[in-house]
C-alpha cells in the first residue's frame, strides 16, 4: 500500500507542473497563404505583363531556329559548302541568342519571385506574431504536420488578416 501511495504521489508531482504549463498550439498552411497572396496582389498578371515582350522575342527566336533548320534540312544537298556553313553558323548564333535570352528571363523571374516571397514572408511573420500574441498561442507550426485537428488550424484567420494587410 505504501508503494502505491508513493507511486501515485510521484505521478501527481509529474503531471501537476505539465498541466500548469499546458501550451496552446496552432497550425498555418503557408503554401495556401502564398497562393492567396499572389492572387490578391495580382502577381501572375504583373509577371505576364512584365515578361510579355521577352516572351515574344523568345518565340521569334524559336521560329527563326525552326526556319533555318528547315532550310538546312531541305536544301542540304543543293547548297554549296560555303552557304551550308553560313547557315549552320547562323543557326548556332540564333540558338546561342535563344539560350542567353531564356537564361536571363529565368534569372529575372527568379529574382522577382524571391523579392515577392521575401515581402510576403515579412508581412506574414508580422501577422502571425500579432495573431499569436492576441490569441495567446505558444507555438504556431506550418503545414508540415502529419495530423492536426481542425480547431488548431488557424490558416483562415491568418488569411483574412493577410488580405487586409495586402489591400
Amino acid at each position: 500500500m505504501k508503494k502505491l501511495v508513493t507511486k501515485l504521489l510521484l505521478v501527481g508531482m509529474l503531471i501537476g507542473p505539465s498541466a500548469a504549463f499546458a501550451q496552446k498550439i496552432a497550425v498555418v498552411n503557408i503554401n495556401l497563404l502564398l497562393s492567396e497572396y499572389a492572387e490578391t496582389k495580382g502577381l501572375n498578371k504583373m509577371l505576364d505583363t512584365h515578361f510579355e515582350k521577352p516572351k515574344a522575342e523568345v518565340e521569334e527566336l524559336v521560329e527563326a531556329i525552326k526556319k533555318i533548320e528547315k532550310e538546312i534540312k531541305t536544301n542540304e544537298l543543293l547548297l554549296t559548302e560555303v552557304k551550308l556553313t553560313m547557315l549552320k553558323k547562323k543557326l548556332n548564333k540564333t540558338m546561342q541568342q535563344y539560350r542567353i535570352k531564356v537564361g536571363s528571363m529565368e534569372k529575372e523571374f527568379k529574382e522577382m519571385r524571391t523579392k515577392e516571397v521575401t515581402k510576403f514572408r515579412k508581412i506574414l511573420y508580422k501577422i502571425i506574431k500579432t495573431f499569436a500574441a492576441e490569441k495567446k498561442f505558444d507555438l504556431i507550426l506550418n503545414e508540415g504536420v502529419v495530423f492536426v485537428a481542425d480547431e488548431l488550424n488557424v490558416t483562415k484567420q491568418i488569411s483574412e488578416r493577410l488580405k487586409k494587410e495586402v489591400k
